[in-house]
């Protein structure tokens, strides 16, 4: 990298710094911070996150991690919104750090790291919105980081992805794509064991499994006819529907990729794209599940998605005045153009079993 080019790019990390520093002072709270308080008060007052409050979907992990950072945002005196945006600023660096690494290092690599922590999208949900994907997210960055060095190592490998999913099941589905039958690479007990370890997350809490089942299991984010729920539009078309459908095009597409011998990395960035299209609900937190490893891959996809997504976020934050803007549809449709984009350099791409 040129002396101009480390400039450029110091630069570039540095206004990013300043703009997630002015969304993170700017924020006000919103619905799930106000979730994050009532899950903390719910755990204080001796209930389970579960049966005290229908405000939470996740494993328990994530109501551990709000207890503690309550009690540190008590001692800082500070709000416990301020210590969660504390948390997705550090995770996020490091983020940036593991794209770096992902991208090869070097020059490449450091035009990666800018572009995710650039990324609006990116800057908007961590430090204005302050949902906590990017703690998930950075857990896969570095299984994928880890399998890339070396495959062979399966426990420091299923133990990051146990630790996305227990953070945040946004990547249920990506552990399957580590399976190898043969050679380097995770073994099914291996995988299964990734499962076991969020499943095995919710025995202390078996009184409420209704409650588990019905917030964790059956959510499917918002409403609202997004992707596959359009097909409720049907006359006497079943719920059950779109959820089947997403169900199946999400295993057909890890059987394809994996089949195809696509590289771990670009095969869980398709994963995430197969999900933002086919899934029969939305939140807008959602929006940044395929941008860190879309910037270690770029395109033409990656650039039409992004300002689709920040376009969305501004809008739906009502931030946007009277300028007409893209709603969930607009980024449905960049996240099907990206994904036919990426099904295209597939097909003309060497094959790999890593």
């Amino acid at each position: 990298m040129t002396s101009a080019e480390r400039i450029v790019v110091a630069a570039g990390f540095a206004a990013a710094v300043l703009l997630r520093v002015f969304f993170f002072a700017g924020f006000d709270e919103n619905y799930d911070t106000q979730s994050y308080g009532e899950v903390v008060r719910v755990v204080a007052s001796g209930h389970d996150p579960y049966s005290g409050t229908d405000r939470y979907n996740y494993s328990p992990v994530w109501a551990g991690t709000l207890v503690v950072l309550a009690s540190a945002a008590r001692a800082a005196g500070t709000s416990l919104a301020s210590a969660v945006g504390v948390l997705l600023f550090a995770a996020d660096a490091a983020g940036a750090v593991v794209v770096h690494r992902l991208a090869g290092g070097g020059a490449a690599g450091a035009r990666a790291a800018l572009l995710f922590y650039a990324n609006p999208v990116s800057i908007f949900l961590s430090s204005y919105h302050r949902s906590f994907d990017a703690l998930a997210l950075l857990l896969l960055l570095g299984a994928l980081a880890l399998f890339r060095a070396d495959p062979g190592r399966r426990g420091r490998v299923t133990a990051a992805l146990a630790g996305s999913l227990l953070v945040k099941h946004v990547a249920a589905f990506h552990p399957l794509l580590f399976l190898r039958r043969r050679g380097p690479g995770l073994r099914a007990r291996d995988v299964a064991a990734v499962y076991a370890a969020f499943l095995v997350s919710f025995i202390p809490f078996w009184r409420s499994a209704g409650a588990i089942r019905r917030n964790v299991f059956l959510y499917g984010g918002l409403g609202g006819l997004y992707g596959l729920d359009a097909l409720l539009l049907v006359p006497g078309m079943p719920f059950w529907v779109p959820r089947a459908l997403f169900l199946a095009a999400a295993l057909l597409a890890v059987a394809l990729l994996r089949r195809a011998g696509v590289e771990t990395g670009r095969a869980s960035l398709v994963l995430f794209l197969v999900t933002l299209v086919f899934l029969p609900g939305i939140g807008r937190q959602y929006f940044v599940w395929p941008i860190a490893l879309g910037a270690v891959y770029g395109g033409a996809g990656y650039l039409v998605y992004t300002v689709a997504a920040a376009a969305a976020l501004v809008g739906i934050a009502g931030l946007g005045g009277s300028v007409p803007l893209p709603g969930w549809y607009g980024v449905w449709w960049a996240a099907l153009l990206w994904l036919l984009l990426e099904a295209r350099a597939i097909r003309r791409a060497p094959r790999t079993a890593a």
